[in-house]
């Protein structure tokens, strides 16, 4: 795994940058702090610079971790009931936020959707009472299948950020990267066709739509993935429904995870690794597992047509 350790330096240096950005703005959700992320972002660490922007240019692994920067779990304060934000400007882990979106700013510029979660930028990932047994990032009780984040749609981000604030379980986040599977040409050939109807995941419940792509795209010999069998129609074909269980079976063979700790974090390439979580009993207590999520994409101008102004984040 594409991995960096801060140094007690780094983290400094870091923190020094986090809280200018947060004085100045109060919040990551705060226009003005979108349209200058980028440019606090590269007054971090030469050398987080560099390794962040090695993993977006070489592609050397699907995943990669940046690990060593400090959480307060005191001062963070108790794992929220609800994804919903408190009222106040700046929430208690305002300054972690802040940190992973320096961080994503510098694989690419963050946006989020109209039609999940209020349009946050920066999601609680957190067990949810009412979401125990359900198919979402806030349950808990059952796996949450591994799926290429909003698989659905043509906008989907190229990479997912994830830091951890508090996972005392050790809840791995699971994993599996297209470049680990060495591909059987003519069983994968239909997977390179617009045969597979793509519905949106129930974390955007309220859109309806579909649309119909291939399930892999790009250089056949390094292919890009777009894959989530639990908000897809199953094909009508039998040879598009033979490719797409011969690439379940072998995503689910090689499926591994990470555990993060606090003050790590996670990014993964949406477009060479499908991930999900491991089940684990929540008990609601604010003591459960919390990470923070936002989406990035390398290419704002792709979205264009379904943002309102050039510099928008919020995709309709």
């Amino acid at each position: 795994m594409h991995r960096i350790e801060l140094t007690a330096e780094e983290v400094e240096q870091a923190l020094t940058v986090v809280r200018e950005a947060l004085s100045r703005h109060g919040s990551v959700e705060s226009p003005g702090f979108l349209e200058e992320a980028t440019v606090y972002a590269h007054e971090l660490p030469r050398r987080l610079r560099s390794f962040l922007n090695a993993f977006r240019l070489e592609e050397p692994s699907g995943v990669c971790v940046v690990a060593g920067y400090p959480v307060d779990d005191a001062r963070i304060g108790p794992t929220p009931s609800d994804w919903r934000k408190p009222a106040e400007k700046s929430p208690p882990a305002a300054e972690e936020e802040v940190f992973l979106a320096l961080c994503g700013s510098l694989l690419g510029d963050l946006f989020s959707w109209a039609h999940q979660r209020d349009g946050l930028i920066c999601q609680d990932l957190v067990p949810i009472e009412r979401d125990a047994g359900a198919m979402l990032g806030s349950g808990s009780a059952l796996e949450l299948v591994w799926h290429t984040e909003d698989a659905r749609y043509s906008y989907r981000g190229d990479y997912i950020g994830l830091m951890c604030l508090r996972n005392p379980d050790a809840v791995p986040t699971t994993y599996a990267s297209i470049d680990d599977i060495e591909l059987d040409p003519e069983r994968a050939a239909p997977l390179f066709e617009p045969r597979f109807v793509f519905r949106p995941d129930p974390s955007h419940p309220t859109d309806t739509g579909c649309e119909r792509a291939p399930i892999l795209f790009g250089d056949p010999s390094s292919p890009y993935l777009r894959f989530d069998p639990y908000s897809m129609d199953r094909p009508e074909d039998e040879e598009a429904r033979a490719a797409m269980d011969y690439l379940a079976r072998e995503l689910d063979r090689r499926l591994t995870g990470v555990a993060l700790r606090p003050g790590e974090c996670l990014f993964i390439d949406n477009y060479k690794v499908v991930h999900g979580r491991s089940a684990f009993k929540a008990r609601f207590d604010g003591t459960d597992r919390w990470l923070k999520r936002v989406n990035i994409t390398r290419d704002l101008r792709r979205s264009r047509s379904a943002r309102r102004g050039v510099a928008g984040r919020l995709v309709f």
